[in-house]
């Protein structure tokens, strides 16, 4: 999901370029609610390369779709085997096919951001750069109802801050018993402020085992598993702070304009993390290895994580909330 909100930039652009609305957009399975609502999205196609929609049957007519519809342009930011035969069969005038660049930029001394890196790939529609840098992400005022239910039946009536403990990879993870120990703190020098952690259903379980270590008392419930991924937008739009690794929530936090602060290790925050000069990231910078961008920890300690200090966590906390 965070790949799909970081190229939004890009393809706001080129609505805006060509005074157009009419963008369809192919995502992965559930992947759809990242885009569903934002104007200049016309049409959301749910696309299982897992499943039955690759069987080649049903394959051959998808692309058949793809080829009816006459499309002007064809932007290939996932670029896969299937990928360019879409945009082959699409009759495209023009396809667009991104290439990821790590290297770092010598204007800047830094690897690009990934809303530049997609974006550059629109030079040869005359479009350079962006100066807009927001991602989109649409929260429907039925999500924001449902989500203040949600929080309601929970006992969370007031302010607060969210915690999102999980990572698609576990190299992104700082350690439950840390959070654990964050959210003791939070709790303690904020007691107006409940912590409410977030997560999918199947991040319960990590979720739960955050819960087990706080402290007896403290102002924290957890909401994994009870929102959809737009109830969670709205969760994250309304909370006065965002503690999460980098991860699909930390875009869809920076999305919606919500303070963030960001953990970092192996991901790199100068190609993925928030773009917002108020928001915060905590990492350790004194590791050689940091950031590594690796799936997985050579040195099998994780110790970007593990070892990133509790009060770091903390005072970024605080300090993000004393910009609002």
């Amino acid at each position: 999901m965070g790949d799909i909100l970081l190229a939004t930039p890009a393809l706001r652009a080129v609505s805006e370029t060509f005074n157009t609305e009419a963008i369809d957009i192919i995502v992965g399975k559930r992947m759809g609610d990242a885009v569903t609502g934002i104007p200049y999205i016309r049409r959301v196609t749910e696309w299982d390369k897992a499943g039955a929609d690759a069987n080649l049957p049903n394959f051959i007519r998808f692309l058949a779709e793809l080829r009816r519809e006459r499309y002007d342009l064809f932007l290939n930011f996932q670029p896969g085997s299937r990928s360019i035969l879409m945009g082959l069969a699409s009759g495209a005038k023009r396809v667009l096919t991104f290439t990821k660049d790590r290297r770092k930029q010598r204007e800047t001394g830094r690897v690009r951001h990934a809303i530049d890196d997609f974006t550059k790939e629109l030079k040869p529609l005359g479009i350079e750069t962006v100066t807009d840098r927001h991602m989109n992400f649409h929260v429907p005022e039925a999500a924001r109802e449902s989500c203040a239910d949600v929080r309601r039946a929970h006992g969370v009536a007031g302010r607060y801050i969210v915690v999102n403990p999980a990572s698609t990879r576990l190299v992104n993870r700082y350690p439950p018993e840390r959070w654990a120990e964050v959210i003791d703190e939070l709790t303690r020098t904020l007691p107006g402020f409940a912590v409410v952690l977030s997560g999918a259903p199947n991040e319960c379980e990590l979720a739960n085992a955050v819960l087990q270590g706080v402290r007896p008392g403290a102002n924290a419930v957890s909401l994994a598993g009870l929102l959809t991924v737009k109830e969670l937008g709205a969760l994250l739009e309304s909370a006065d702070c965002v503690l999460t690794g980098d991860t699909g929530p930390l875009h869809i936090a920076s999305a919606v304009g919500a303070p963030v602060v960001c953990l970092s290790g192996a991901a790199d925050p100068d190609r993925t993390g928030p773009v917002s000069p108020r928001d915060l990231v905590v990492i350790r910078r004194d590791l050689p290895c940091v950031p590594c961008q690796d799936r997985v920890c050579r040195r099998s300690d994780i110790a970007c994580m593990t070892g990133l200090p509790i009060e770091w966590v903390v005072n970024a906390a605080t300090k993000r909330m004393e910009k609002l």
